[in-house]
């Protein structure tokens, strides 16, 4: 039974690639670090690479100062509308006592009861490098909208109507929204892989909402990355369908129904290391059971129970990530999966 279903997860894998639309050709880098920043608790920098010929990514690398390389490091992926600098340094200080980019970007947490996460900044204390990425259309990559602050609807229609255009441009080229995030996510890696301060063999993924389904969409076909952290992300296709989530097209691959489920797809992260973190106020249970339910069996299958964990929290959407336990928890499982 393990050999079986071992070659049907290659044979996805292969399916997955194909329906996506593949990958273009690797380009140079062509990296520029824009700004640098350095406190008494870390190291910033800004910076800008291609990801392809005509696309460059806005990407922040955050390390401790006092610890040395190589580090191990997490890709953090932030959620829609956000941006990686709200991601890295959260909404709690503000203003931040330095300039980031797209602070329109930035949610009205005075307004709305300050329910965005806390700083991963957090995470440096466990000795990790941190970087994370602009996804398309949002920070530094989104054209003029709205502030954020002033106006949150406008801000949010805006954003909308510029990922809708991603996606017409995705179905001219024969791509899918999906396969340029992933894409972007790959070129990360390959650009973390030309820093001497960084580990690449000590890898792990964190994402909140549509950065936890990209942590693992990611993660199913990227051998480099070795443990991945969800938070918010768990639906099924039938359910997002039913109860109308999920809505950005990064979630939509064409064709796969044909071939698999969503829940499969997940359950081809096995056996690494994949923790998932998932609100009794957010997708109902019959949209996020039948994920949990699949991965564990698989896990389960080839022997590694203990590389998966799912912790249902009490709260709504990304609710978990107030709350610092959370992420001293969270640090624990990459220092445990990263540093052994």
């Amino acid at each position: 039974m393990t050999q079986a279903w071992l070659k049907r997860r290659k044979e996805l894998q292969e399916v997955y690639i194909r329906c996506m639309g593949g990958f273009p050709p690797r380009c140079n880098l062509a990296v520029d670090v824009v700004r640098q920043v350095t406190t008494k608790q870390f190291e910033a920098q800004w910076l800008r690479f291609s990801s392809e010929e005509s696309e460059r990514v806005p990407g922040l690398f955050v390390k401790p100062r006092r610890v040395r390389g190589p580090l191990s490091v997490i890709l953090a992926l932030p959620g829609g509308h956000r941006t990686k600098d709200l991601m890295l340094f959260g909404h709690e200080q503000w203003p931040l006592p330095f300039e980031i980019e797209s602070p329109h970007h930035r949610f009205p947490v005075e307004k709305l009861g300050n329910y965005e996460p806390l700083p991963l900044t957090f995470l440096l204390d466990h000795g990790f490098a941190l970087m994370s990425i602009d996804a398309r259309v949002f920070g530094a990559r989104a054209n003029d909208r709205p502030d954020n602050t002033a106006d949150r609807g406008a801000f949010t229609a805006a954003s909308w109507s510029q990922y809708h255009l991603l996606m017409r441009r995705a179905v001219l080229e024969g791509r899918s929204a999906a396969a340029m995030e992933v894409w972007d996510i790959i070129r990360a890696i390959d650009y973390l892989e030309t820093r001497d301060d960084v580990d690449t063999s000590r890898i792990g993924c964190l994402g909140l909402s549509m950065g936890g389904n990209l942590s693992w969409m990611t993660a199913i076909i990227e051998p480099r990355i070795r443990a991945v952290c969800t938070v918010s992300c768990l639906t099924t296709f039938e359910a997002a369908l039913k109860y109308g989530r999920d809505g950005g097209w990064y979630a939509w691959i064409p064709g796969i129904a044909r071939h698999t489920t969503r829940q499969e797809l997940l359950s081809m992260m096995a056996p690494c290391p994949l923790l998932c973190w998932e609100g009794d106020e957010d997708f109902p249970a019959e949209a996020r059971q039948p994920m949990v339910d699949e991965a564990r069996a698989k896990y389960d299958l080839l022997g590694v129970p203990e590389n998966f964990r799912s912790i249902v929290f009490h709260g709504e959407h990304g609710a978990c990530l107030r709350d610092p336990a959370t992420l001293a928890e969270i640090g624990h499982w990459f220092a445990r999966h990263l540093d052994g």
